[in-house]
């Protein structure tokens, strides 16, 4: 990228893309010695490729970019399994800690045995992570940053397209979120809509690839807000069923399964809780998609 010339969009899109897939190889070892936060990091820069090479697809040929999506895709979903075992130990573990009506059986079932699972999972993972096929995803991915399928549209300049790429991405996070009703279809379809939009935003405003400025930064920091407000709303959505089986297991097994019961009901209430902050979310995402359209012309 040449001081004299205008960056080209290819190139400042494969040193995004270039920066994240050194991430995930720096990552990968952290994630078999389940080192603290590394699955969570690792599915999330796994997502963050996936999202990258999805928002900028057509600078690229099409099957390279879907053969690459693909075999990440399955990676994701083989660390997905690991990661939503964390999370659901995690969520009730705090759960537990502010309930009056907690007992010990009640964090044997909901903590200690979905951790014993999390390192079961975790084991399986470690294998998945071994042979040919994840030498064969890597090297894939390898194949793309070092000889990129890039297309004649790569060599245009590269703020004008980036620009046209997050205006559009932008406009399809809007119009999902204010689409979406309270299904779990429709709320999954925007939150997935504004982590692309997040991570499109922040692969050309941050470093290797800073070729937009604080407009970008600000239509990433929207999406991020929806993304997570539904990602919390999930959660604890997750945690209400997985909490309502508990107790119909300790039910069968002759236990007290009032207490699960209330502990679910009051999952139930903080995710409606973070629904509420959908809107004002989606509110913010509007704004800074005008102020960001005023910015590129």
């Amino acid at each position: 990228m040449g001081a004299d010339a205008p960056v080209r969009v290819g190139d400042a899109v494969l040193a995004a893309i270039g920066a994240i897939a050194a991430r995930i190889r720096e990552l990968e070892p952290a994630a078999r010695a389940d080192e603290p936060d590394a699955v969570h990091q690792l599915r999330t820069h796994v997502r963050r490729l996936r999202s990258v090479l999805a928002a900028y697809r057509p600078l690229f040929d099409r099957a390279r970019v879907e053969h690459v999506r693909r075999a990440y895709r399955e990676f994701g979903s083989e660390l997905g399994v690991v990661r939503d075992l964390e999370v659901r130990a995690r969520f009730a573990e705090d759960a537990l800690d502010g309930f009056d009506a907690a007992t010990p059986a009640m964090r044997a079932r909901l903590v200690d045995e979905t951790w014993a699972e999390y390192r079961s999972t975790h084991t399986r993972l470690v294998e998945l992570m071994e042979g040919a096929r994840p030498e064969a995803r890597a090297a894939e991915l390898e194949a793309f940053c070092a000889d990129p399928p890039v297309v004649a549209g790569a060599s245009t300049a590269a703020a004008p397209e980036v620009g046209r790429v997050l205006a559009r991405e932008a406009r399809r996070a809007v119009r999902r979120a204010e689409a979406a009703d309270d299904s779990l279809g429709q709320l999954h379809r925007a939150r997935k809509a504004a982590r692309r939009l997040r991570y499109a935003a922040e692969a050309v405003s941050t470093p290797p690839a800073e070729v937009l400025g604080d407009a970008a930064r600000e239509l990433g920091a929207a999406g991020e807000r929806i993304h997570d407000v539904l990602g919390d709303h999930r959660d604890e959505l997750v945690l209400a069923r997985f909490v309502r089986r508990a107790g119909a297991h300790a039910a069968h097994h002759g236990e007290t399964a009032s207490g699960y019961e209330q502990l679910a009901v009051e999952a139930e209430s903080r995710a409606a809780e973070h629904l509420a902050e959908l809107g004002p979310a989606v509110e913010e995402l509007g704004r800074a998609r005008r102020r960001f359209r005023r910015s590129i012309g």
